[in-house]
């Protein structure tokens, strides 16, 4: 019995030590700035790195992401190095200068392979835009792609759309013109709030805060206080995004609400608009809730950034069964240890291949890789061999989420999916993860509140 308490606690120790070794912060050297790594991240800044025993040095890099337990470089070939950050003794920035940060669509960096498969994804979507005659949705969205890289038909095809007398289609086409980059008509949004056709008031809705239209505020907000929630969702997100504050005393009743997709744009605009007095009342609602409509307090904190949020996260996760497997998506991303665990041994683990356990599989998947774990580039490549059309759109998902240009290859075999849904999701994705830009419209369209 001694014997077994006394390994429990060498367990306890060695757990302890791998820990520390694992958060301690990488030294950053060369410069008289007080900087850490992920200030380096995303720079142009050449640093070197020097390794630990041999004293083996790389030159010449570049700092791309930092993650929980690796650092990952770009060489002067253009290709990703990856180092333990245990293995690192210091990183020595040279010439002692540390450049500018540079924007996302700046550090996009694609080999030749990758470019490749990118010009395959347009080749690909002009041969659905010119078979889907028959598809006036997928011959939108297929358009979309293409006018977004100058395709003067596909581009010719949405304005000419954009003007008939169906609101929907006018509507549909304003959408697929937003996602190209184009201007949209505020003519056509104020006769799509006005419609009496409820789904062409919600994609007005949104499109409004999208493009920053703010003349149909009146409008909006109607909806915004109407029972429906197709419509007042929609308007919510809408005024959130015009910076209307007047809806805040109605966003807090909205968060503590049952229903979901209410409770979710509450989360949503609550942490777009911000601000000491939405905090404060965050504070002061989270001590009287439990469960669901506590989560949606917290994250409302976690999305602000405040101090407690990961630590009020991470109490929902140990108290709430039933909700830890959203949260570990959350905090893996923040290199929890639990979580990363509570995500590994779910990988692991043998289920049924129900849809619902797969698209989880996609969200669990792409925190690990998020945490710097390489080997999820294979569940990603098995959930999108399975026959589940919604578990590959979720992998689709969870690619324009991370970012990365090197989940570019494993979406070649979707491309020439002969089911041309499947084959242009995928090409839209390849494009987002090309064009960073045309993937923040996207999200955009298609917001997220991280559970």
């Amino acid at each position: 019995m001694v014997q077994v308490k006394w390994l429990g606690c060498l367990l306890i120790v060695v757990l302890v030590l791998q820990g520390a070794l694992v958060s301690a912060e990488v030294p950053v050297t060369g410069t008289d700035q007080k900087i850490s790594v992920k200030d380096l991240a995303g720079t142009e800044t050449l640093v070197t790195v020097v390794l630990k025993d041999t004293g083996a040095q790389d030159k010449n890099l570049k700092v791309v992401a930092v993650n929980p337990s690796t650092i990952t470089f770009l060489n002067t070939s253009k290709q990703e190095v990856v180092y333990l950050q245990e293995n690192i003794a210091e990183i020595q920035v040279q010439e002692g200068k540390v450049e500018t940060r540079q924007s996302l669509a700046e550090t996009q960096v694609l080999r030749a392979e990758q470019q490749r498969v990118v010009d395959r994804a347009l080749a690909r979507t002009r041969e659905i835009f010119d078979a889907a005659n028959d598809d006036q949705n997928l011959k939108l969205s297929a358009a979309a792609l293409l006018a977004l890289n100058r395709v003067e038909s596909a581009s010719e095809y949405l304005k000419k759309l954009a003007e008939t007398n169906d609101i929907m289609v006018q509507l549909r086409a304003s959408r697929a013109l937003y996602l190209a980059g184009d201007e949209i008509a505020g003519e056509i949004l104020r006769q799509g709030l006005e419609s009496g056709n409820r789904a062409a008031r919600a994609l007005a809705a949104e499109l409004c805060g999208l493009a920053k239209v703010a003349d149909f505020e009146p409008l909006l907000f109607k909806m915004f206080q109407d029972r429906a929630v197709e419509l007042s969702a929609p308007a919510t997100r809408a005024l959130a995004r015009l910076g209307n504050r007047e809806i805040i005393p109605r966003l807090l009743v909205m968060i503590t609400e049952p229903n979901e997709e209410k409770g979710r744009a509450a989360v949503f605009a609550l942490s777009t608009l911000g601000g000491d007095d939405v905090v404060e009342q965050m504070h002061v609602l989270l001590p009287s809730y439990d469960g669901i409509i506590r989560l949606r307090i917290v994250m409302v904190l976690y999305r602000l950034k405040t101090p407690d949020a990961v630590s009020e996260l991470k109490k929902v996760f140990s108290t709430y069964p039933t909700l830890a497997p959203d949260v570990a998506l959350i905090l893996a991303k923040e290199g929890d240890w639990e979580a990363i665990q509570f995500l590994r041994s779910r990988l692991q683990r043998r289920e049924d291949p129900t849809e619902s356990n797969l698209i989880y599989r996609a969200k669990n998947a792409g925190a690990l890789f998020a945490n710097g774990d390489p080997t999820t580039m294979a569940v990603f490549q098995e959930i999108l061999r399975s026959e589940s059309l919604a578990a590959r759109k979720a992998v689709f998902d969870v690619f324009l989420d991370l970012g990365s240009v090197r989940l570019i290859s494993l979406l070649q075999p979707s491309i020439e999916n002969v089911d041309r849904e499947i084959a242009l999701s995928a090409a839209a994705t390849v494009v987002g993860l090309a064009n960073p830009e045309f993937r923040k419209r996207w999200q955009e369209l298609n917001p997220k509140v991280g559970f």
